[in-house]
């Protein structure tokens, strides 16, 4: 039951609207199948919530008004399979009908509204207030995901160790709001270079860390390249003197296991960067039984 919940709170919006009509589908072979005696409004009420759930409250309240509408049409507008539909007046029939896809609703509403509330939680769990981008340990959590991606896909990883130079002196001089603006943008600029499985979080003060998996005929090097660039170009439109030192490893995806060692190695180039200079990219490469650095 646990393993259902988790997977309907990961499908895209195109795999719930195909859950959804599936449900739906199936209830109403069901309710034609079975005829007015025996009531399907669990089942009608099973794909009203999973609507909620998955799609929220708008898509939730136009699955309900459909299907009231449809288990009228197959067992009778407002009837009870014990009494004699002819026996009920108009006003209870409109009532009758009314009164299901009210209760409908609010179930509805009520479910929509627990979702938005623990997707509310998770990302605050989740997320880096400042800088809106996932936290450390979000972060790692996340890195096989993208890992078995590129596996299935035969692409090549790129993990990224990045640390702002002289952003402490902004700080010092200017203030943290001026700190935090510079952090704000950095991130900003990094998360409109990832695509929907990439991977960006700030691990703490000024450093951050991005996974990537990179399609094959693409090279990962220029792929690192081009982003430090970008990335340096935003940090000199703040107007303030900060810079960025960036590690990068390129990692087999079939050898990628061990997730500290990555980072590690990472923030391992990434230091001999600040060591000879800063404000520069240093590359490795991961490769099976070996490490090698590019010159």
């Amino acid at each position: 039951m646990m393993r259902s919940f988790r997977w309907t709170m990961r499908l895209s919006r195109l795999q719930a609207w195909i859950a959804v009509c599936t449900a739906m589908v199936v209830t109403i072979v069901a309710d034609w199948a079975t005829g007015p005696t025996v009531s399907m409004t669990i089942g009608y009420l099973f794909v009203d919530i999973l609507t909620a759930w998955t799609l929220r409250e708008r898509a939730g309240i136009i699955v309900v008004l459909f299907s009231i509408a449809l288990g009228s049409a197959l067992n009778g507008f407002g009837s009870l399979p014990f009494l004699d539909f002819q026996a009920l007046s108009a006003p209870v029939v409109v009532w009758n009908t009314v009164t299901r896809a009210a209760g409908a609703i609010m179930i509805v509403l009520m479910v929509a509204t627990l979702r938005h509330t623990i997707d509310g939680e998770l990302w605050r769990a989740s997320t880096d207030y400042l800088t809106r981008s996932l936290n450390g340990g979000a972060f790692r959590s996340q890195l096989e995901r993208v890992a078995q991606i590129a596996r299935r896909r035969g692409s090549t990883l790129l993990l990224l160790y990045m640390d702002l130079d002289g952003f402490k002196a902004v700080n010092d001089r200017h203030g943290h709001a001026a700190g935090d603006l510079v952090l704000r943008r950095f991130a900003d600029e990094a998360r409109a270079r990832m695509r929907p499985d990439d991977l960006f979080a700030r691990l703490g003060g000024d450093e951050f860390c991005a996974f990537l998996a990179i399609e094959r005929g693409v090279v990962p090097e220029q792929v690192a390249e081009s982003l430090h660039a970008r990335l340096s170009e935003a940090l000199r439109s703040t107007g303030h003197a900060v810079t960025c030192s960036m590690g990068a490893v390129v990692i087999d995806a079939h050898a990628a296991r061990d997730t500290e060692r990555m980072i590690g190695l990472a923030d391992e180039a990434m230091l001999e960067v600040k060591r000879n200079g800063k404000n520069a990219i240093r590359i490795a490469f991961d490769e099976p039984g070996t490490v090698r650095r590019a010159a």
